[in-house]
C-alpha cells in the first residue's frame, strides 16, 4: 500500500517490473527530478508519457462539484504508462504516485484516478521556540510535497523580523534564505505564504505604521511571494495607544479597518496577492462577538485561521465548521495545533498520528494547516499522517499511517522504534500512551496469576530486552531524529531501569531489590519529562507489595 491512498486504484493486472524509466511529453524535467529523488533511473526502457489535457476529466471532481488543479489519471500497461493531468501540479502528484509504486514493487497493469479531498493542505511554522535550521526546512518541505501537501506557511514566532522587528526589512542574508525557501516550495508545488505579526506594537491609527507594514510585505514580495498572512494572535485585547482607544470602541473594529485597508492596498498593488488572517479570537465559540463581526466585515476571499473549540483541539467537526461559516460568512481555514508541543506542552513529544478530525471535514472548511514542533525531524512523523488524512480522509487509517511514517523516516529501525513511540502519544488528540506496554504487563500479570510464573518471567525478560535494544538504537545521536529526542531518550533509559528492577523483585522479592526499585521509581517520577505513567507505576507498586 502507498500513502496517501489514491481515491480510485484498480491495478489488478500483470505485475510490471521496472529498472528505469524514459519520460517524454509535458513537464518532462519535473517528472525526471521526481523519479531521481526516489533513486529511479531516468534513462531506462519503461516509457512514461505525460499528457496535458484541460478537460472536465482532468479538472473536475464530480462528487464534490468543484474544480481541482491536482487531479490526475494514470494508465499502466506492460511497457508504458500514460499520465493525464491539466497542470504541472497534477503531473507532479501523479509522478510521485508512480515512483512510490515502483520503489515498493507494487506497480501492476491497470488505472488510477486520484485527487485530494481537502483544498488547502499544509503546515505552518507557528510555534514558540528556536526556529528551524534552513536545511531542515528544505528537508521537511520536500517530504511534505512527496506526501501531497500543497501549502507552507512561514510564521515562526521567534523570527525577529516576523514579529518583534516587523517594521524592519529583512537583511540581505535572511532575505536570500527566504528566497531559497520560496524557490524550493515552487519547485515542489507548495504554495508559499509568508506572515507578519505586528500586533505587539502596532498603532492602528498611525499612517506611518501602516506604511511600514505594507513596505515590509513588499520587501518579501520582491523575492516572488504572493501569498501573505497577517497574524493578530496572542496580543493584548486592550489598546496600547491612547489615540487608538479614542477612535475605536473595541479592538475588533480596529482589526476590521486594518485588514480591509491592507487587503485593498495589496490588491491594488497586485490583484494576484492573497491574504490570510489569524484573528485575536482564534478558538472557542464560533458565534462570539469578535469573530462574528470580524468575519462578516472583511472580504470573503480573505482566509480566516481558526483552531477549533480549543487552542489545541481534541476534535474538529463538520458541525463546528458549518457553524463558523454561518457566523462569520467564511469557511474556517484550520490552524491545527497538532503536533506542536510548545508552551505548557514542552515536556511532551508528540509522535502519534493525527486523530479526532472528522472524515468529512473537507466539505465544510477551506483546508487544514498543521502547526509543527520546534523539532523538525520529529515533526516529520505526525506530519506524514496529517498529509495522509488531508489527501484522503475517507480512507485514513491512523495506525497504518503512523507505521508507514516510521518506515519512511527510519527504515529498518521502524519496528524497534515502536518501543519508545508507544510512550510518546500523549497530546491534545490522545490523552493516554503506552498501550503496548500496558497490554504486555497485563498479560504477564495474567500468566503469573494463573500459576505460570516461569512463562511470565520469560515474557517479562523478552520485553525488557526489546526495550534495551530500542534504547541502544535511539541513543545514536548521529540519526537526526534521535538527536532531537535526547531529553525523552534519557527518560526512556530510566523507564528501562525501573522495568528491570521490577523484574528483579519478581525473581527475588527481598528488601534489597525492593529498595533499589523504590529509589529508581522515585527518580523516574521526579523527572517532569512526559513518558509512561500509570501502568509502569502500578506494576512497580505491585512488586513492592510482594
Amino acid at each position: 500500500m502507498i500513502y496517501p491512498k489514491p481515491q480510485k486504484m484498480n491495478l489488478n493486472g500483470k505485475a510490471v517490473k521496472i529498472n528505469g524509466v524514459n519520460i517524454y511529453g509535458n513537464f518532462q524535467n519535473t517528472a525526471e527530478k521526481v523519479f531521481e529523488s526516489y533513486g529511479i533511473a531516468v534513462n531506462g526502457e519503461y516509457e512514461i508519457k505525460t499528457v496535458i489535457t484541460d478537460s472536465k476529466k482532468t479538472t473536475y471532481i464530480d462528487s464534490l462539484s468543484r474544480l481541482c488543479n491536482e487531479k490526475y489519471y494514470i494508465t499502466v500497461k506492460e511497457n508504458t504508462a500514460v499520465i493525464e493531468a491539466a497542470t504541472r501540479r497534477g503531473v507532479f502528484r501523479a509522478v510521485n504516485t508512480l515512483a512510490k509504486l515502483i520503489t515498493k514493487n507494487e506497480l501492476c497493469e491497470g488505472e488510477i484516478e486520484d485527487y485530494p479531498l481537502f483544498e488547502k493542505r499544509g503546515y505552518i511554522e507557528g510555534f514558540y521556540g528556536p526556529t528551524w535550521e534552513h536545511e531542515k526546512r528544505i528537508s521537511v518541505m520536500k517530504l511534505m510535497a512527496k506526501y501531497g501537501m500543497n501549502t507552507y506557511h512561514y510564521a515562526p514566532k521567534d523570527d525577529l523580523y516576523h514579529r518583534e522587528k516587523w517594521r524592519d526589512p529583512y537583511p540581505e542574508k535572511e532575505l536570500n534564505e527566504l528566497k531559497m525557501l520560496f524557490d524550493t516550495a515552487s519547485e515542489n508545488e507548495l504554495d508559499f505564504s509568508w506572515s507578519v505579526g505586528p500586533g505587539l506594537t502596532y498603532c492602528y491609527t498611525s499612517e506611518s505604521n501602516f506604511e511600514q507594514l505594507i513596505n515590509k510585505i513588499k520587501n518579501v514580495y520582491s523575492i516572488g511571494v504572493r501569498n501573505f498572512g497577517l497574524l493578530l494572535d496572542d496580543i493584548s485585547w486592550e489598546f496600547q495607544y491612547e489615540e487608538d482607544a479614542k477612535k475605536y470602541d473595541s479592538i475588533v473594529n480596529a482589526h476590521i479597518d486594518l485588514i480591509n485597508k491592507a487587503y485593498n492596498t495589496l490588491k491594488a498593488f497586485d490583484p494576484s496577492i492573497t491574504l490570510t488572517v489569524c484573528p485575536t479570537e482564534y478558538f472557542g465559540d464560533e458565534n462570539g462577538y469578535y469573530i462574528s463581526k470580524l468575519g462578516q466585515n472583511i472580504p470573503s476571499d480573505v482566509n480566516l485561521f481558526w483552531t477549533g473549540a480549543e487552542i489545541c483541539s481534541r476534535v474538529l467537526t463538520c458541525r463546528e465548521a458549518d457553524e463558523f461559516k454561518r457566523s462569520t460568512a467564511h469557511r474556517p481555514l484550520y490552524w491545527d495545533n497538532y503536533p506542536v508541543n510548545d508552551a505548557e506542552m514542552f515536556q511532551e513529544m508528540h509522535l502519534g498520528p493525527v486523530l479526532g478530525r472528522d472524515k468529512q471535514l473537507y466539505k465544510s472548511c477551506e483546508g487544514l494547516i498543521s502547526n509543527v514542533m520546534e523539532y523538525a525531524e520529529c515533526s516529520k512523523l505526525p506530519l506524514i499522517t496529517v498529509a495522509d488524512y488531508l489527501w484522503n480522509p475517507e480512507s485514513y487509517d491512523p495506525d497504518e499511517s503512523i507505521f508507514n511514517a516510521q518506515r519512511e523516516i527510519l527504515g529498518d529501525k521502524a519496528e524497534i522504534f515502536g518501543y519508545i513511540a508507544d510512550h510518546l502519544q500523549v497530546s491534545c488528540v490522545r490523552r493516554h500512551a503506552s498501550q503496548m506496554m500496558s497490554d504486555k504487563l497485563m498479560h504477564i500479570n495474567f500468566l503469573a496469576a494463573t500459576n505460570r510464573k516461569a512463562e511470565a518471567l520469560q515474557e517479562f525478560s523478552e520485553y525488557n530486552g526489546k526495550m534495551r535494544e530500542c534504547l541502544e538504537v535511539i541513543s545514536n545521536t548521529s540519526v537526526p531524529m534521535f538527536a532531537e529526542m535526547q531529553k525523552w531518550v534519557r527518560k526512556f533509559a530510566m523507564c528501562c531501569d525501573v522495568l528491570e528492577a521490577i523484574y528483579a523483585v519478581w525473581e527475588t522479592p527481598d528488601e534489597k531489590n525492593k529498595a533499589e526499585l523504590e529509589a529508581l521509581l522515585e527518580k523516574y517520577n521526579s523527572d517532569a519529562v512526559v513518558m509512561t505513567g500509570f501502568c509502569l507505576r502500578e506494576q512497580a507498586e505491585k512488586a513492592l507489595k510482594m
